[in-house]
């Protein structure tokens, strides 16, 4: 059921925002603390574990708004009536449906209506680096992809291993995978193929899902390209692999990881001194980015309710968040003003999301949208299965989870 934005149908003075546990909370409950004041409304942030079972599961709780962190989310509150159309929503004289680019709209859409604006996004498609070892390794070419893989093949026939690869995740494991498959099928193979695959339009043993996978195995399976060997990509837990990248006893200087990294890196190491991130290098497709974001559904339509979704997607939110010194907010708004950020981390990682949105090229991490038996489970195995089982095994597997879809 569709359901019509009404502007003035409940009155209220408190809004309860719910949503995860999330790095930087405190920045954000902090941006609340202001805008209660400037509003006049009491906004509170209330923490649950899965705010999309929380809402279907308490129907009649004072929800006004929660923070949805996928868009498969969105559309299944869509369409069991739980959240209101955004469609008449104007953010700073702006309409919703001109604040962003088309596949941020349409992920988050349920029969034509748009039921969610996003409060900020991370990228995912970077390559870390250690800068010390880096500097050893000056013939190492960042141009365009192919150049990066095959200068770094190079180093590996002399027996120096340059990639960085630990993705254990216990029974997440395979979700890495996924990453480096969609990065690689969204610059190769473009958006329009993008959306196919992630809306499984597209079969997987089709040819141009297969040559990425097999690109991506040429990456993988060569020999001395990972430290230790793909067969050890599964045995060190993902949380440690900035100290495996920083360590001066392990060859490997060059990291394929998500925004992510960040998180886990030591304090006593710092940006453009010890290490440094760059966006993956582009094949066909320039701009291309994959990523994920936090977006916002309305719960509870009532005047303050709106008032308070309408600031939380302003171009000024995040404004205070973005000044502290190890912030990584980055604002989905096209009119957010950059210089707010401190950090130079994250104004890098603002710069190349924001140049993805202007050209429509950011999509959102496309296991994320399959249905969750798929993009959470059954695709995760078959990577896992084809790193470990080698390249023969490609064809047969993806065969395999065609029959399964």
């Amino acid at each position: 059921m569709t359901i019509s934005l009404s502007l003035f149908s409940y009155n209220s003075s408190e809004v309860v925002v719910i949503g995860p546990e999330f790095h930087e909370k405190e920045f954000f409950e902090e941006e609340l603390v202001n805008l209660s004041k400037e509003l006049d409304i009491r906004i509170q942030y209330k923490e649950v574990q899965d705010p999309e079972t929380y809402i279907i599961n308490n129907p009649n709780s004072k929800i006004s708004i929660a923070i949805i962190p996928n868009p498969q989310g969105v559309t299944n509150l869509a369409n069991r009536g739980s959240i209101y159309s955004l469609d008449n929503l104007v953010i700073d004289d702006t309409s919703i449906r001109e604040l962003y680019p088309s596949h941020l709209k349409d992920i988050v859409s349920y029969n034509n209506n748009i039921y969610s604006g996003w409060l900020r996004l991370f990228p995912n498609s970077l390559i870390w680096f250690d800068i010390s070892k880096l500097n050893e390794y000056p013939d190492v070419d960042f141009t365009t992809f192919e150049s990066l893989i095959n200068s770094t093949k190079n180093l590996a026939d002399k027996n120096i291993s340059p990639w960085c690869a630990n993705s254990e995740s216990g029974a997440s494991t395979g979700w890495i995978q996924t990453n480096w498959m969609e990065d690689l099928l969204l610059t190769t193979q473009g958006p329009e193929v993008y959306d196919e695959w992630s809306r499984l339009e597209i079969a997987a043993a089709n040819v141009k899902i297969y040559s990425v996978l097999n690109d991506l195995g040429s990456f993988i399976f060569y020999p001395s390209m990972i430290e230790n060997g793909h067969r050890e990509i599964f045995n060190i837990e993902f949380r440690n692999l900035p100290r495996v990248l920083l360590n001066n006893n392990n060859d490997c200087f060059l990291s394929w990881s998500g925004h992510y990294f960040r998180y886990y890196i030591p304090e006593e190491y710092k940006y453009e001194k010890d290490f440094g991130v760059i966006k993956l290098p582009s094949v066909t497709y320039e701009n291309s980015l994959v990523g994920i974001g936090d977006s916002l559904v309305l719960v509870e339509n009532n005047e303050v309710s709106i008032k308070t979704m309408q600031s939380l997607l302003s171009k000024n939110f995040g404004e205070v968040w973005a000044q502290k010194n190890d912030s990584e907010f980055i604002s989905a708004n096209k009119n957010f003003d950059r210089a707010f950020i401190e950090n130079s981390l994250t104004s890098y990682q603002f710069d190349i999301t924001h140049d993805a949105l202007k050209k429509d090229m950011f999509r959102y991490d496309a296991s994320e949208i399959m249905a969750r038996p798929i993009g959470a489970n059954l695709l995760w195995k078959m990577l896992i299965d084809y790193i470990k089982q080698g390249p023969e095994s490609l064809e047969r597997l993806l065969n395999e989870l065609d029959k399964e879809i």
